[in-house]
C-alpha cells in the first residue's frame, strides 16, 4: 500500500520550492541529486515516486522511473522507460 498523502505532500513542497526560484540556482546535476534525495525520503515512508514527481518532474526534466535528467520526457518518462 502506498502512502499517497505523503507523496503529494512532498510534491507540494517541491512545487513551493519551484515557485520560490530554488531550482534556478542549481545545475541539472544538482537538481537530479536533489530530486533523488527527496524520492529516497519518500521511499522510506512508502511514498510513490510518480506521485512525488507528478508534473514537476517533467518540468525539471527528471524521469520519474529512472530518476535521471532526460532531454525529452513523455508523461514523465524518458524514452528508455516509456518503451
Amino acid at each position: 500500500m502506498s502512502n499517497h498523502s505523503g507523496s503529494y505532500i512532498l510534491n507540494d513542497v517541491l512545487r513551493l520550492l519551484e515557485n520560490r526560484g530554488f531550482f534556478e540556482k542549481l545545475t541539472p546535476e544538482e537538481i537530479e541529486a536533489f530530486f533523488l534525495e527527496i524520492v529516497k525520503i519518500g521511499n522510506n515512508c512508502d511514498c510513490n515516486q510518480g506521485e512525488i514527481l507528478e508534473e514537476i518532474g517533467e518540468r525539471m526534466g527528471i524521469c520519474y522511473s529512472f530518476l535521471r535528467v532526460s532531454e525529452s520526457l513523455e508523461y514523465g518518462l524518458c524514452s528508455s522507460c516509456s518503451s
